[in-house]
């Protein structure tokens, strides 16, 4: 009986102090879920269980089944109580029980009257959640306080296995399981907060406003849509009856800050300039919250003010660069019980910032800056708001919606952009001319409506049902232009050298040659979508949980006229999961998950090719420069004009059978418990892309068929390698007649994407002394395309990548991605030193990406009158073919962080003064290099290091709380 007891006793404190969780609860609540035993394990029917938050009073109530079970579906996230009462049994009580997103399991042991209670003092036994067969890690404000990770939504990602850093020149993003970095879905309290444009990122949140993430790796439900990548899933902090308030302070100090070295081009001349980068970083926070109507209606709201200042220069250390932001951060959140039943919640933030940019000639040999500063402005973020009811029908049946908003300034510009051109002069090396601040200054602006009403029911027991439809309207404006609406770049030709799109050979060497671009493109623009889900989670037996759900989803991508650009309906994506309980008692499990994952095309898409967009190019003799080094035009060469100011029909740029990216995806896992405290993980992984959509020029197949060539490259959006339906002048009469093109007359490889991966986690939960997860991942992610953004050039237009433009460019794009990285071992934990002396350890070790070597030679067969030669990179360095990954991987790189923490009470204040130190031996492994083997001719500085990991740096912090 004592062994019994101590073990049923065990494992309901467990759920009360673990991590995992299950994803079937809503996308920003919880659920419990368990049953109610005796002390012979056997099943209690009609007893009473309640449930209580003792912050907040919120108190629900149910009877367990003839089978013992009881269910609260729909739980607002936090901390709770459960008591236990039948007549004929003691009453029993667990205390600190943590709610999670997701579901938390717990059995209730119960024992007869007069039994003697044996109470258990220091369990950590961890229970497995036998039903799930999602690939999640949940963790939060308070597990994370005891890591030094940097304080952003991406290094909590980085946490969870199969996930890595992405390209830097897409900022601070995780790429999950082989996907592009720009293929993943932020949510904040149920609200989608994705950058709907190109996919890079979402809202930019203080992590102080944070309680819990979830980050969704793999295997997740039907009411997850819109992503091929992850999900990070978080809920913020709330108010309770409770007056808390507080503040805290986090300070990195250039002084404690190391730089990256300097690079040298191979004849000694300075390539980048790293020794004068400096970066300081003053953040604080203010937080207040407590009940406004005890047990009713409570509240949090926080203040940001910030201060980021960063000196940079640019790349030769002729400039220097100087990143001002002083923006403050608020938000705050509402919460309304307004009955058992009812309960109403308000979420409202602001990320709305701008970033001066100072901009002053600078001598890196002596450090002196000179001439008149200019300035540029970047303008971000903007107010997000959210609503959401829920509603308990029953004990069984609970409904919620919820309607959000969020805006996302995309404003680029400065006081140089109408008056100063664009001027670049590209020989004999680039050289910036004029006193333009701005390549291309953007107006822009994203908005997003959201909707979504979701449903949970309980069916004969053994069925959990969940259901739902959500939509989304999203607006895009758009105005780029060339700063002073022209870009002049100063070339240098030899005789021989030629411009193929205007049919010029230069006759004589050192020809000064000037190409005058006029860029600008903009307009309004409507992406609608919606979805409708269903999944039942089957209690199949005792031992085994089956997940069955569809998924259906719908976009419509509108034109700068307000007409279908792109219309896709019903796409349908599968979710299927099943866990086995392997011994029947909680301490292992053998599960596999099918799902299918479509990926909305990205508004940037439409904005690209729906818009009203002016590009031409003319050719003159460079006679000479004016004083402002504006061009003195000499004979005109020729021109070309790519597209002339007008929307085009969307019947001549796409492909009307086009569908949107998916992926499908396999997981086969096994977990046990190795005792109390330990588990052991072992994960498989198979991601497999079906379809991708970019964009591609026909201009093979309308020289194959003899049609009309109108003389410049034809672009239509499609899936690569399939038949393509359009509409083209093939006789030049002015009409367009619909056609029918093969794959075969195109000549485009099929597309690939393929993520193979095995995880090895052990982990030991937390139990007041220390705690630790180490993980490591073999991986392999290989095919010929990234996805919606391409690394190889640090191109962020997503669905119009130069990849797949022409198709001598996809001749040897197989192989091993950008973000294939091989091997990679996660260590993370801490140890408490004594009562009041935490350290914390984040430890990484991982294998380099793959080295390319991008040439101007051309596959054999190409270049004759049937394929004419335009731009790009390719795989052929002169006559010689080398694909993807031919110059093997940059270095691994080994990061080891600490932390500090001393924790203490002051003046009635709790007090955490603390100290993080990132990548504490300095490690400066290079992370990128020049890949371009031939660039206007061989490239001297091919296989240079470009950027190295971030160098050493501190961050001290202090935390009062009251």
């Amino acid at each position: 009986m004592f062994n019994l007891k101590k073990s049923i006793t065990a494992l309901a404190v467990s759920a009360s102090l673990g991590m995992s969780a299950v994803a079937y609860a809503g996308n920003n609540d919880g659920s419990l879920k368990g049953s109610v035993v005796d002390t012979k394990n056997m099943a209690v029917a009609g007893a009473t269980i309640t449930i209580r938050n003792n912050k907040t009073g919120y108190q629900r109530s149910v009877v367990a089944d003839e089978n013992g079970d009881y269910s609260f579906i729909t739980l607002p996230v936090g901390q709770y109580v459960l008591t236990t009462i039948k007549d004929g049994f003691s009453s029993e009580a667990i205390e600190n029980i943590n709610i999670r997103i997701g579901e938390t399991r717990v059995t209730v042991p119960m024992a007869g009257d007069g039994f003697e209670t044996i109470e258990v003092i220091g369990s950590r036994f961890r229970s497995i959640d036998t039903t799930s067969s999602e690939s999640s890690l949940n963790i939060g404000a308070v597990e994370l306080a005891r890591l030094p990770i940097a304080r952003n939504s991406t290094a909590v990602a980085l946490l969870a296995p199969g996930t890595t850093q992405g390209d830097n020149r897409f900022g601070n993003l995780a790429s999950f399981g082989g996907a592009s970095v720009a293929e993943n879905a932020y949510f904040v309290n149920g609200l989608n907060v994705s950058n709907f444009r190109n996919g890079l990122g979402g809202s930019t949140i203080p992590f102080e406003f944070y309680k819990e993430f979830q980050v969704k790796t793999g295997g997740y439900s039907a009411e997850f849509g819109r992503s091929t990548g992850g999900v990070i899933n978080a809920v913020t902090k709330s108010g309770s009856n409770e007056w808390e308030y507080g503040a805290n302070v986090y300070y990195t100090p250039e002084d404690f800050s190391e730089n990256n070295p300097n690079i040298r081009n191979r004849d000694g001349s300075m390539k980048t300039f790293n020794e004068g980068d400096s970066f300081s970083k003053l953040d604080a926070n203010i937080y207040l919250s407590g009940p406004l109507i005890k047990d009713t209606l409570f509240f949090y709201v926080m203040y940001n003010p910030r201060d980021i200042e960063q000196d940079y220069a640019v790349a030769s250390g002729t400039e220097l660069y100087t990143d001002k932001s002083d923006d403050a951060f608020w938000g705050g959140k509402i919460d309304w019980q307004i009955n058992a039943d009812h309960l109403l919640e308000f979420t409202g933030f602001s990320d709305e910032r701008t970033t001066t940019t100072f901009i002053r000639d600078y001598d890196y040999r002596t450090g002196e800056e000179s001439g008149e500063v200019s300035e540029a402005l970047s303008n971000r973020g903007g107010s997000n708001y959210s609503l959401k009811y829920t509603g308990y029908m029953t004990d069984d049946f609970v409904l919620s919606a919820l309607y959000g908003k969020n805006e996302a300034d995309l404003t680029d510009q400065s006081a140089f952009d109408t008056d100063c051109p664009l001027i670049i002069s590209w020989d004999p090396s680039r050289e910036n001319l004029g006193c333009w601040a701005n390549t291309t200054p953007t107006s822009g602006k994203d908005t997003r409506e959201a909707f979504r009403i979701d449903g949970e029911m309980t069916y004969f027991d053994d069925h959990q049902i969940r259901f739902g439809y959500d939509s989304e309207s999203n607006t895009s404006t758009d105005l780029t232009f060339y700063s002073g609406n022209r870009y002049y770049a100063y070339y240098i030709y030899e005789a021989g050298d030629s411009i193929d799109s205007i049919g010029y050979t230069a006759t004589e060497d050192d020809t000064r040659i000037v190409r005058d671009r006029n860029y600008r493109t903009g307009g309004e623009f409507d992406t609608l979508s919606n979805a409708f889900y269903i999944e039942d989670t089957w209690t199949v037996s005792d031992t085994i949980t089956a997940t069955i759900g569809v998924r259906s989803e719908s976009f419509n991508n509108k034109n700068a006229e307000g007409e279908s650009f792109i219309k896709v309906d019903n796409q349908i994506a599968p979710r299927l999961g099943i866990s086995w309980d392997v011994n029947g008692d909680g301490d292992s499990k053998l599960y596999a998950n099918y799902g299918r994952y479509h990926l909305p095309i990205a508004a940037n898409t439409n904005i690209r090719m729906a818009g009203a967009e002016l590009f031409t190019q003319d050719y003159y003799i460079l006679d000479g420069l004016n004083g402002d080094d504006t061009p003195q035009l000499g004979e005109f060469l020729g021109g070309v004009v790519n597209s002339d100011g007008t929307v085009p029909d969307p019947a001549e740029v796409l492909d009307t059978s086009v569908k949107p990216m998916f992926q499908d995806e396999l997981i086969l896992g096994y977990q046990t418990m190795l005792n109390d405290d330990w588990s052991f993980g072992v994960k498989f992984t198979l991601r497999d892309l079906g379809s991708v959509i970019d964009d591609i020029t026909i201009d093979k197949a309308i020289r194959a068929n003899g049609w009309n060539d109108s003389g410049s490259n034809v672009y239509v959006l499609t899936n690569p390698n399939t038949d393509i339906t359009v509409s083209y002048d093939t006789d030049g009469d002015g009409t367009l007649e619909e056609v029918q093109i093969s794959a075969a007359d195109l000549g485009y490889p099929e597309p690939k994407r393929k993520w193979v991966s095995w995880d090895f986690v052990m982990e030991k939960q937390w139990d007041d002394v220390w705690s630790a997860n180490i993980t490591y991942t073999w991986a392999h992610n290989y095919g010929n395309a990234e996805g919606y953004v391409k690394s190889d050039n640090g191109q962020d237009d997503a669905g119009l990548t130069t990849d797949w433009d022409f198709p001598y460019l996809m001749d040897g794009a197989n192989g091993n991605l950008p973000n294939d990285r091989r091997h990679t071992i996660k260590a993370y934990g801490s140890y408490a030193i004594t009562e009041n002396l935490l350290l914390g350890v984040n430890w990484l070790i991982q294998s380099g990406r793959p080295i390319n070597g991008f040439g101007e030679g051309l596959p054999v067969g190409y270049g004759d009158e049937n394929d004419e030669y335009a731009y790009g990179q390719t795989y052929f360095v002169g006559d010689e073919y080398l694909p993807r990954g031919s110059f093997g991987r940059t270095a691994w790189k080994t990061q080891l962080d600490l932390s500090l923490q001393y924790t203490t009470e002051f003046s009635g204040a709790d007090v955490t003064l603390q100290a993080d130190l990132f990548n504490v031996f300095d490690s400066q492994a290079v992370i990128r290099v020049d890949e371009d083997a031939e660039s206007g001719g061989t490239n001297t500085e091919f296989l240079m290091p470009i950027s190295y990991q971030a160098p050493r740096y501190v961050m001290f912090s202090a935390s009062f709380r009251f």
